[in-house]
């Protein structure tokens, strides 16, 4: 079988031969090149850090945290989202460069392309005295990209 490919191949005019050829080595570009340069798949991230086991209430904490895109894909805009009862994100500052105010307890700076890791340093008030479980999104815009980082915090 392969001795009868290798003739036709042989046989061919040289002119159909060349085009073959290329039309191989552009398939073999594509089915292996090609891949890497293609930021697919679905964003994913994860939130890590260490937030206070007990605070003020009413005063600012600042929390250093670091968001790491687990995917293939870049994220842009990079969003961290807070939930808690009294919980109220203030700012956040991303890589210590570009200083964001939050809206809607949700903060959005910069990009993380495949497998990066950045530093984001929030900044919140914790209200309501008591137990609050803090809770921390990772999103991409407005949509959530990975588990929620969830931790306790006793407020006096």
């Amino acid at each position: 079988m392969a001795r009868s490919a290798w003739h036709r191949v042989v046989t061919m005019p040289r002119g159909v031969r060349l085009i073959v050829i290329g039309a191989v080595v552009a398939a073999g570009f594509v089915a292996v090149v090609l891949p890497l340069f293609s930021g697919g798949g679905a964003p994913q991230a994860e939130i890590a850090g260490f937030v206070p086991a007990s605070v003020a209430a009413g005063q600012q904490v600042h929390v250093d945290i670091a968001v790491d895109n687990t995917g293939d894909s870049i994220i842009y805009p990079v969003c961290v989202a807070m939930s808690g009862d009294g919980t109220r994100l203030v700012s956040a500052n991303f890589q210590g460069l570009d200083e964001i105010t939050a809206s809607g307890n949700r903060v959005c700076g910069g990009q993380l392309t495949g497998q990066e890791t950045i530093s984001v340093t929030l900044v919140f008030v914790l209200d309501h005295r008591g137990t609050t479980d803090v809770q921390l999104y990772p999103q991409q815009g407005g949509t959530i990209i990975g588990p929620v980082f969830s931790t306790t915090v006793k407020v006096s």
